[in-house]
This record gives structure tokens, sequence and C-alpha cells, in this order.
């Protein structure tokens, strides 16, 4: 039974992650009135750090127990592939430390820094967006390919 709960608990923090990134997502759309934007800048801080939480804790659950080890114990010759994968998600960190960095100094009157911030990281999403596609069809060709045999 082991082996069943950690492909539940990524499908888990997947789905969890995905509401996280959606609520990111709409504070960053949220239209404001005025020159001080004083409560969407705190209520994108919230969301950023819950964010980062959820995003540390699946990446680390990908490359300890998850799909990462299965494959290249399963596929050996897909290690370069993986090591890809692992290498994205060291940048993904990177990038989003430094986000929520410039995040956690912004000003709530400095509109211009304040846009930056926003769309680097919508530019991060998406990046994690072609992350996870690239994560699928690596499983489905590890997993899924017929290596000939019986037949």
């Amino acid at each position: 039974m082991e082996h069943l709960a950690i492909p539940q608990q990524l499908l888990v923090e997947h789905q969890t992650l995905a509401h996280v990134i959606s609520a990111l997502r709409a504070t960053i759309g949220w239209k404001y009135q005025g020159a001080d934007f004083t409560r969407k800048l705190e209520s994108l801080r919230f969301v950023g750090e819950s964010f980062k939480r959820h995003l540390k804790h699946l990446l680390e659950l990908e490359e300890s127990d998850g799909y990462m080890r299965v494959v290249v114990d399963s596929r050996p010759e897909l290690k370069d592939e993986v090591d890809a994968l692992r290498r994205e998600h060291a940048q993904f960190r990177t990038a989003l430390r430094s986000t929520l960095g410039r995040l956690r100094r912004q000003a709530s009157t400095d509109h211009e820094a304040f846009n930056a911030v926003c769309s680097d990281f919508l530019k991060l999403l998406d990046k994690l967006d072609e992350h996870g596609k690239k994560e699928t069809d690596l499983l489905q060709g590890a997993l899924l390919t017929d290596e000939g045999g019986e037949g």
C-alpha cells in the first residue's frame, strides 16, 4: 500500500498547487482604484508565500519520492531528461526567491516596479505550465512505452 500513497499524495499536491496558482493569477488580475495598492500588495504577498510553500513541497516530493526516481530506476536511459527537469526545479526556486524578495521590498505606490513583479510571476507560472507538460510527456514515454517482448 505504501507504493500507492506517494502517487496519491503527488496528485493531491498538484491539485492544491493548481488552486494556489489560480488564486495567484486572480490576485495579479485584481483591478484596484487610486494610486495606493496596499491591499493588493498584501494579498499578493500572502498568496505568493503560499505558492512558495506548496511549490517547494511538490518539487521535493517529485525529486525524492516521486516520478524522478521511478523513471530513472525503470528507464536509466532517460536520466539526462530527468536531470534537465531537476535543473528546471532549481531555476523555479531561484526565480521565485528573487520575485518574492522584490515583492517584500515593494512600495505600495510604485506601480512600475509592481507591474514588473506581477509580470515576472506570470512568466514563472507559464514556465511552470510548460514544465508540467514536459513531466507528463516524460512519464507517458517512460511508463507507457511498450518495450517489446511477448506478443
